[in-house]
């Protein structure tokens, strides 16, 4: 299935029902990775580009609480589980895994700033974003409140941090999903309109030289309906994969979106 929207075209493929809250997409060897978010087992997802899981993987002595995003780099892979819906988590953590899915140690944070834990929907403390970035780990926030981003930069190295934002983004949207590729010095974010009703392509180029908040970039509409998408993989600069969890449309999806 093809349909364009001024300068997008997306082809959408059916995958899986048993991951039908994919939430982060890595490639590992060919194939992808993704999760399901809070109220799975902790499991790790490997499938193929016709939508078919290859093989489960269970992370033992991982505990899925909210996992949100994957990241990966040449010698390890990092689950986010940093979905903070209510704003009210004290447990946030990356765990970090060999590629073989084995449990190597973790990385617990929190927000600096954030000085109460009471629920609330609408709260600055949301995250679903996470990239690999040479020796450190950047979250992006899912700002319920403002509809930006902030970005919140952490190192690799196991142990307890207190973060506060580098950056923040006037991206009026939810941002759901994040990659980073080196090569280009290229970021691609995904996310959707307060509603869920517009789903969201964002790129900044030039990414490792940013020094502002105000820094220019691109914003997309992707023309899809009945979609949450949470999670984009970069191809090239014109070309990404994205996953969206099944919203009204019976099924999840891998989406393959080429800009023209």
């Amino acid at each position: 299935m093809k349909c364009a929207k001024k300068n997008i075209e997306i082809e959408i493929t059916k995958i899986s029902k048993e991951i039908d809250e994919t939430s982060a997409l890595e490639i590992i060897n060919g194939n992808f990775l993704t999760l399901n978010d809070s109220g799975d087992d902790p499991l790790l997802y490997v499938f193929d580009k016709n939508g078919k899981i290859l093989s489960k993987n269970l992370i033992s002595g991982a505990q899925n609480r909210d996992w949100e995003s994957l990241a990966s780099d040449e010698n390890f892979v990092y689950i986010g589980d940093i979905g903070n819906n209510k704003g009210n988590r004290e447990d946030l953590k990356i765990y970090i895994t060999d590629f073989d899915f084995k449990l190597i140690d973790s990385i617990n944070f929190n927000y600096n700033n954030q000085l109460k834990f009471k629920k609330k929907k609408k709260n600055r403390f949301d995250a679903e974003a996470l990239v690999s970035i040479k020796d450190s780990l950047m979250i992006f926030s899912k700002n319920r409140k403002d509809l930006t981003t902030e970005v919140y930069s952490l190192p690799k190295t196991p142990g307890f941090y207190s973060v506060d934002p580098k950056y923040s983004f006037k991206v009026d949207a939810l941002i759901t999903g994040a990659d980073y590729d080196s090569k280009l010095d290229l970021l691609a974010l995904a996310g959707y309109s307060y509603s869920i009703k517009k789903q969201y392509f964002f790129l900044f180029k030039n990414f490792s030289y940013i020094k502002t908040n105000d820094t220019i970039f691109q914003k997309f509409n992707i023309p899809i309906t009945n979609a949450q998408i949470e999670a984009i993989k970069i191809i090239n600069d014109k070309n990404f994969w994205l996953t969206s969890e099944d919203e009204g449309g019976g099924y999840p999806k891998l989406i393959k979106l080429k800009l023209k």
